[in-house]
């Protein structure tokens, strides 16, 4: 059994990046950007009008006043996607809309609300300072400007930051596929009624939807039964058409737990077979030509668990994003908890913001096969190993999970 660090550690050095692809921006969300990308134009490509107003120059209300008002001859109305030929001499005024360019000579806009206007004069009552209400050119970004970095997770946000900048298609790591072995003979379908010894098989939709919310592939081998011959093949094609494979089940030392053994006549390199964290001891990871192979519980606690601690750093490596702790934060104990020293555990929790502190509270048996505990937990404290029962007030770390 080795710890969580040294495990993290083994499997850091056995992934390799995907390689790139180039794909249209729409394809490209939750993707993880291969390329630097720089600003092709001045952005915006002209100074251009913050609000709805009037065009002006800022000189001609140099000594305005509720008493002195500066009058304006409007020359006509600009709006957005028009251009203005037109240069503005002193005492004259372009009503304008948002976005649209200013017209040569005004270095000012005042908003429709703060003027009146009588036929084609306008009168301004207030000093107005010099670029009011514009947006000068090249203000958001200049040409040639190193705009988003290699390494970026494409949002919906960089979707549009790339279609202002005028790329169409850029090059991202490709996504990698994952291929899930569910074990077990209890498992039955989500929509079968229960018969005698059991369950439905719920942790094929919980590895779904992680790697979805990844941005991975997901290729289910279904329910494999407890049949070694049936296994072996279905984790032989899985590591034949998939970069990564997850095996749920089968992953301890009962009489029906295979996984191992067959890793082990297929020649894989076995890494490790049990991992100190609490849920989730049972876990292999192993190697087959550039392949990762991770073998995790059954318990749906402990699969969730391992997968979010040992797998979903491995597919963000290989899909090139950068790994990082950020989201640990300290939380203090809003109750007692229970545990054992030995193992590092993790225990799901509520956590609670009060006067810019965390604190956790209990969310239910920690038992590895209740869901429901998860579902109504947001974050998650981590005890170390050599902790057993920790008190009410005792600090420790945590972070909020499934954002």
């Amino acid at each position: 059994m080795i710890g969580i660090d040294n495990a993290l550690n083994i499997i850091n050095e056995n992934i390799k990046k995907l390689t790139l692809e180039k794909k249209d921006i729409l394809s490209c969300l939750n993707k993880t950007l291969a390329e630097d990308i720089y600003s092709k134009d001045d952005l915006p490509p002209f100074d251009k009008s913050a609000m709805d107003g009037y065009a002006i120059k800022s000189e001609d209300t140099r000594n305005c006043g509720a008493e002195n008002a500066a009058e304006f001859d409007v020359k006509g109305s600009i709006k957005a996607g028009d251009y203005c030929e037109d240069e503005l001499k002193p005492g004259e005024a372009f009503k304008i809309m948002t976005g649209a360019p200013l017209p040569k000579g005004a270095d000012a806009v005042i908003e429709i609300e703060k003027v009146e206007v009588k036929g084609n004069i306008l009168k301004v009552s207030q000093a107005v300072n010099k670029d009011n209400n514009v947006i000068k050119l090249g203000e958001e970004t200049k040409a040639g400007e190193l705009v988003l970095n290699r390494g970026r997770i494409i949002r919906p946000v960089e979707v549009g930051l790339l279609a202002s900048l005028g790329y169409g298609f850029v090059h991202v790591y490709k996504s990698p596929t994952i291929a899930l072995i569910i074990t077990g003979d209890e498992l039955v379908g989500i929509d079968s009624k229960f018969e005698r010894g059991k369950i439905r098989n719920s942790n094929e939709y919980s590895l779904k939807a992680l790697i979805k919310n990844l941005g991975a592939k997901a290729l289910s081998m279904g329910v494999v039964k407890d049949d070694k011959d049936n296994l072996r093949e279905k984790i032989k094609y899985a590591l034949k058409n998939a970069d990564i494979v997850v095996s749920s089940g089968g992953a301890s030392v009962g009489d029906y737990d295979f996984v191992d053994d067959i890793l082990k006549e297929i020649r894989a390199d076995i890494k490790f077979t049990s991992v100190a964290i609490k849920p989730g001891k049972p876990v292999t990871f192993a190697t087959y030509k550039e392949k990762l192979f991770f073998s995790l519980p059954g318990n749906p606690l402990s699969l969730i668990t391992t997968f979010e601690e040992l797998v979903k750093p491995a597919i963000e490596k290989m899909m090139g994003r950068q790994i990082k702790n950020k989201e640990i934060f300290p939380v203090i104990l809003a109750e007692d908890f229970k545990a054992k020293a030995g193992r590092k555990k993790y225990v799901f929790v509520k956590i609670k913001k009060d006067n810019n502190k965390y604190y956790a509270y209990k969310t239910g048996s920690q038992c590895s096969n209740h869901l429901k505990t998860m579902s109504k937990s947001n974050g998650i404290i981590i005890i170390p190993e050599e902790c057993g029962n920790v008190k009410a007030g005792k600090i420790l770390s945590g972070k909020f999970i499934f954002k």
